[in-house]
């Protein structure tokens, strides 16, 4: 369907928000579900309501986790530096949160009989951004997370009264076996058989087989279980689309990096995907990679993905043969190659002042083929692996040298091959948004201006440390975080789960 044959769509999002003005959240502690709160908070005042699926544990309460792992994120400051008053912005913006206690991996996401009552009562739009973003995740755990999460997500939302929209977050690399393709806005047959019959059998497995199965089967096909399970929900989502008569819509951001424009140039969070990379060239933790420079990657700014996704909720309908799919992505407008972000990264770097926790001052970002690399690691660490054991400071040399291996063999693949995105859909959505919700993404990257910005928030926001540079022809100071005011999240969860909330 077109842009201009759903009751609302693209080009009316303002009326679609506040007809549809209470939404149910998963995932809002991570960086993409962060992301899309803000802006709903920010751009959408007509919002009445937003219930946040909480987990909680220790001695930790609701509350605690909505202001100290939502709220105090510098994310907030924009929308919160429009009120005269704390006291303004936590009546006009706070009281709309509605923390409600659960677990994505719980079923019917362990909400008590009441809030599930009050949930269907008046929830409109579901938006599930929760997942497990971590390439190193034993298959059972990112099939918890990220294929039986959403059924069980699914479910609640049947019995939703007067459900307009739900919104499932995916990702490009459901199809990553796909090499060097361009890749439409559809869901391909699964490269391992029919996906009922695979997800049935998985179930019946024991631990151990399922270990086998991975190893054999599921990283001989897909990079990593992240893009397994991804790829498995949506051909389970396919199949099960008109039997669940939900108005489901499915978007598939890329690799989600920093934010272009919105609250602010360069703001980030966390150390997954590309992060990890920034970080690990930030701190002189790796110099040497797998890959080819020449290949193109496709990085997404977050401020696009949330935009792309309240978009994509006003083109929800359970009527049509199955869910309309946005890829969010610029590989097929003008992407970058990883030569050009490596460049980037150390150009940047090695002009800055050096960071607290810089462990060494080699700053490259170097690529190699993995015969080559291989051969270089054991010519730079072997001597030091065999003497490990005896070196005074043998257990953080381990990690270094551990870091050096296994942060490259995990970006292996995606920086060893490379995708076309096509996103068709997503520029019929840009093209009619108003002014609140369009990207630009037709535009296009100016990607050295971008990584500028990229840099700069990593070095803010997730290094802590003061920057400040000309944005946007204007100043640009950011006061790094004291330790007592970074949120849980950032201290106690590893970054690629925290989007459980």
């Amino acid at each position: 369907m077109s842009p201009q044959q759903y009751k609302f769509g693209p080009a009316k999002a303002k009326e679609f928000y506040t007809e549809n003005n209470v939404i149910f959240l998963t995932g809002a502690t991570g960086f993409v579900g962060k992301t899309i709160l803000e802006k709903l908070l920010r751009s959408f005042p007509q919002i009445t309501k937003v219930y946040l699926l909480v987990r909680i544990s220790g001695t930790k309460t609701l509350q605690d986790r909505v202001e100290n792992d939502v709220f105090a994120s510098k994310i907030f400051d924009t929308l919160r530096s429009q009120f005269s008053t704390p006291q303004e912005f936590h009546d006009k913006v706070v009281q709309k949160i509605v923390p409600v206690q659960g677990d994505i991996t719980v079923d019917r996401l362990g909400l008590s009989e009441a809030d599930q009552r009050m949930i269907h009562e008046d929830t409109r739009v579901v938006i599930n951004s929760a997942a497990s973003v971590s390439f190193d995740d034993p298959l059972n755990n990112a099939l918890e997370m990220n294929t039986r999460g959403p059924f069980r997500t699914f479910e609640i939302a049947k019995g939703i009264k007067n459900l307009a929209a739900f919104v499932h977050i995916s990702t490009c690399y459901v199809n990553a076996p796909m090499f060097d393709s361009h890749i439409d806005e559809i869901v391909y047959p699964h490269p391992l058989g029919e996906p009922e019959a695979i997800y049935e059998a998985l179930t019946k497995m024991s631990y151990e087989e399922i270990r086998n199965y991975e190893r054999s089967v599921v990283l001989k096909t897909y990079p990593n279980t992240y893009t397994f399970s991804k790829s498995l929900t949506e051909h389970l989502v396919q199949k099960q689309y008109k039997a669940m008569g939900l108005p489901i819509v499915i978007v598939r951001p890329s690799i989600v990096t920093a934010a272009k424009a919105e609250p602010v140039p360069g703001w980030v969070e966390g150390v997954a995907a590309a992060n990890k990379a920034v970080v690990s060239c930030a701190l002189g933790q790796v110099q040497e990679w797998i890959g080819d420079a020449s290949k193109k990657t496709d990085l997404i700014p977050v401020d696009i993905v949330a935009k792309v996704i309240l978009l994509a909720a006003t083109t929800a309908s359970s009527s049509q043969p199955s869910p309309n799919i946005y890829h969010v992505g610029t590989s097929s407008i003008n992407p970058i190659t990883w030569g050009q972000f490596g460049t980037c990264l150390t150009d940047y770097w090695l002009a800055v002042d050096r960071p607290r926790r810089r462990v060494s001052d080699d700053i490259r970002f170097e690529m190699y083929d993995l015969p080559v690399f291989k051969k270089r690691f054991d010519q730079r660490f072997g001597e030091q692996i065999k003497t490990l054991a005896q070196h005074k400071d043998g257990k953080k040399l381990k990690i270094r040298i551990s870091k050096a291996m296994a942060v490259p063999m995990t970006f292996k693949t995606f920086a060893t091959n490379q995708w076309f995105f096509d996103v068709s859909n997503t520029l019929a959505l840009d093209d009619a948004a108003p002014v609140e919700l369009k990207s630009g993404l037709r535009s296009g990257m100016d990607w050295d201006r971008y990584m500028e910005d990229y840099n700069a928030g990593v070095h803010a926001f997730i290094l802590k440390e003061k920057v400040v540079r000309p944005v946007g022809g204007a100043s640009y100071s950011i006061q790094p975080l004291k330790r007592k005011e970074l949120p849980a999240a950032a201290t106690s969860e590893k970054p690629e789960v925290a989007a459980r909330l």
